[in-house]
């Protein structure tokens, strides 16, 4: 079940009201009924699978909660990890290998056996959630105080299990168990935040999402200035499909009365690569930070400033292999970890350079810079594989007069409607900040309107559920 669809509307109203009906004492149960539910509707098999790990981190973190013994604290929480990352390197790799493999001999494996190797609805996020809480129950940052469905509920709730964001246990579990009733402020700000998200998802993602692949998949070698454009754009669509999905993630939530962490926080305004990430993915760049970065750092502390870049582009490109195993997340991954290590370096130089500059300048001057970079980037985020990436990096440097228009604007009527899906998402976005409970109705019935005239439904599901 997607969030984008009608049935998932219909399943949060059904959840809200049986959450408000009941007893303050079911108003748990229900939550974990209904993710429960919704993962079945995944599959059923991958649903026991998942229980199966929540059983096994729950047991890891009580155990790690209550036992004082170092040594053996240390065995079941390295166990746990293993068996953590084991699953998920088999499901998200081990699998597509195995077909990558049988493919190039000759042999397409059946629908059937790729479907069985399909990855779980949301086994990487889950695996950070747990990873997470076993990792602070052995700091003693955190103690487990709740029953196995508590925990289970933790780990499946239905709202953010497909592609977060990252919740972290001490934050989500204690609004889980207290089981609130949530006011009339959750509902409309809910309401208006799961609205804004479908907008951003059928008028802008999904239509611009024609465009750039498109343009990604042109075998002709079309100029410069049309793969420029279908970069920018990609960065526009990856932007309104992920953060679509956490408007709606969170909206559905806070709709049953719970608050998920923000995930973005403008990040087009950045004026450095290392503030973009603090302002991108913030669940999962706060997530590499705490739980891959530093302890890193920390064991390799003695070596100084290259301890602190070797820790920066191992992080990165072990976040690029987390989308998937290949060159162009990789390489993606360390672009990423050589930009934060460079400012890292020469901060101290830069802030001694730029004060001689006009602050307005220095600000504008590194938005331009921090968005290149990551239009540039996002190329091989988005490429199939290496060779088209390269493609697409090759046209831009082939830039020549004699362009037709046709080449930039293949569609003009749909270019045109692309770029006033464009302005209207500005524009409702502005509202957002503007709306009030009492503007709730009309604010979702403008969504709803664009939605109809503006939108094209069901055109692609969103981007981050595969990873």
């Amino acid at each position: 079940m997607q969030l984008d669809t009608v049935y998932f509307a219909l399943f949060l109203g059904c959840v809200a009201v049986a959450q408000a009906k009941l007893p303050v004492r079911w108003r748990m149960p229900v939550l974990l009924s209904a993710s429960l539910i919704f993962y079945a509707c995944s599959s059923v098999s991958y649903l026991v699978l998942m229980l199966g790990l929540c059983a096994l981190n729950y047991w890891a973190a009580s155990f790690l909660s209550r036992s004082s013994n170092e040594q053996r604290r240390a065995c079941f929480f390295w166990a746990t990890v293993a068996v953590n990352l084991a699953t998920l390197i088999t499901f998200k790799y081990t699998s597509g290998l195995i077909v990558q493999g049988l493919s190039r001999l000759g042999w397409t494996p059946p629908d059937g056996v790729v479907t069985r190797l399909a990855v779980p609805l949301g086994l990487s996020y889950f695996t950070f959630q747990m990873l997470a809480c076993v990792t602070d129950a052995y700091r003693q940052t955190w103690r487990l105080d709740c029953g196995f469905a508590g925990f289970t509920l933790f780990g499946l709730f239905f709202p953010q299990i497909s592609s977060g964001p990252i919740p972290r246990a001490g934050r989500l579990l204690p609004q889980l168990l207290d089981g609130h009733s949530p006011t009339v402020e959750d509902r409309l700000s809910g309401l208006r935040l799961i609205a804004f998200g479908y907008l951003k998802k059928t008028i802008v993602a999904n239509r611009l999402n024609e465009y750039v692949t498109t343009i990604f998949n042109d075998q002709t070698g079309t100029g410069a200035l049309p793969a420029l454009v279908a970069c920018c754009l990609n960065v526009l669509e990856l932007y309104a499909d992920f953060s679509g999905y956490i408007d709606i993630a969170i909206g559905s939530a806070q709709f049953l009365g719970i608050r998920l962490d923000p995930n973005f926080d403008r990040p087009f305004v950045s004026t450095s690569v290392t503030e973009f990430w603090r302002r991108w993915h913030i669940t999962l760049a706060l997530w590499l930070r705490d739980y891959l970065y530093t302890p890193l750092l920390i064991r390799i502390r003695n070596l100084g400033m290259t301890g602190v870049v070797l820790a920066m582009i191992i992080t990165f490109a072990i976040c690029g292999i987390w989308h998937g195993a290949t060159w162009t997340y990789l390489l993606f991954g360390v672009s990423q970890g050589v930009a934060l290590s460079v400012e890292t370096l020469t901060k101290t130089w830069r802030k001694k350079r730029l004060k001689q500059f006009p602050e307005w300048s220095v600000k504008w001057a590194g938005r331009i810079y921090t968005l290149g970079f990551f239009v540039l980037t996002q190329v091989l985020f988005r490429a199939a594989n290496l060779p088209q990436a390269m493609r697409i990096y090759g046209r831009l440097t082939h830039w020549r007069l004699s362009l037709h228009l046709s080449e930039v604007i293949p569609t003009p009527f749909f270019f045109a409607v692309d770029c006033l899906a464009i302005a209207m998402w500005i524009a409702v976005a502005r509202s957002l900040g503007r709306a009030s409970n009492r503007t709730t109705p009309q604010f979702v019935l403008l969504c709803g309107l664009l939605i109809v005239f503006l939108g094209r439904l069901g055109a692609a599901h969103f981007i981050y559920a595969k990873f």
